[in-house]
């Protein structure tokens, strides 16, 4: 027995086996902090050991399509849905998935599902609202839009981007007043939200406060750069500091227009 006890000791505390499970929490958690390749690391620890873990491959789609590998996110969620077809998180990201590659009426069917799936979700409803609206159906955007509003009263980033999104789509159907009260309780929900700001800068150059617009716009360029780009807010800027007479301020912008990376975005 003293043999056995001196070999445990000369190798050490025994190593605990980390399970599919522990993987993808660890996955979780880099991904929270955008540390995308121990993600990737884990998530796939997670899948060696459990195949069709559903929550690990729909991770694991997230985490390809920020790598530009649209082949594999679309595999692992469609492999996702075939596992649980009642994956209210498949579902959605599915929809997701189609909806940012433009394949809008692909994206319909499973965002519908994860709507009849979760029906208090704000998000299906949200997602289908954008959906719609790309697809020229102002109708029945409009009818999604409030929806998805109604579904997320609570004053938050969620509920700010919802907000926004509206603002943006009435603005383009000329209801300037409707965009400019969506674009303030989006400010309510999240004052730092940079896509708020911007949207709501311009629905005041729509109406004329070009003085406002300005603030609202610089306002915007102090915050992060996760949506709404530097470019599109001093090409704004630009325009707003020209109407405003201030030939300085408008060169000066629109050099740093024509200097910034030029980037779509949704």
């Amino acid at each position: 027995m003293i043999w056995l006890l001196a070999l445990q000791l000369a190798m050490g505390p025994a190593q605990v086996a980390v399970g599919p499970a522990q993987h993808y929490d660890n996955a979780k958690q880099d991904f929270a902090q955008r540390k995308f390749t121990e993600a990737d690391n884990e998530v796939n620890a997670a899948l060696h050991g459990s195949p069709y873990m559903v929550s690990a491959l729909v991770l694991k789609a997230r985490l390809a399509a920020f790598a530009h590998r649209p082949d594999v996110a679309k595999s692992c969620l469609i492999r996702a849905i075939t596992a649980d077809p009642t994956s209210e998180e498949a579902q959605f990201f599915l929809g997701v998935f189609y909806y940012m590659q433009n394949d809008f009426k692909l994206a319909i069917s499973p965002l519908l599902t994860a709507q009849t799936i979760s029906p208090k979700s704000p998000l299906p409803v949200f997602y289908l609202a954008m959906t719609q609206e790309a697809l020229g159906d102002e109708t029945k955007a409009l009818e999604l839009y409030q929806q998805a509003e109604n579904l997320s009263p609570e004053k938050s980033p969620q509920s700010a981007s919802i907000l926004v999104a509206y603002g943006r789509f009435l603005l383009s159907l000329g209801r300037t007043q409707e965009s400019i009260e969506k674009d303030r309780r989006a400010l309510e929900a999240d004052p730092e939200s940079r896509d708020a700001h911007y949207e709501l800068a311009k629905g005041l150059d729509h109406e004329g406060d070009f003085k406002n617009a300005a603030v609202e716009g610089e306002r915007a360029l102090t915050l992060p750069e996760l949506g709404t780009s530097d470019a599109q807010i001093h090409f704004l800027l630009a325009n707003l500091y020209r109407k405003l007479n201030q030939p300085d301020l408008a060169k000066a912008h629109l050099e740093k227009f024509q200097a910034a990376p030029q980037t779509t975005r949704r």
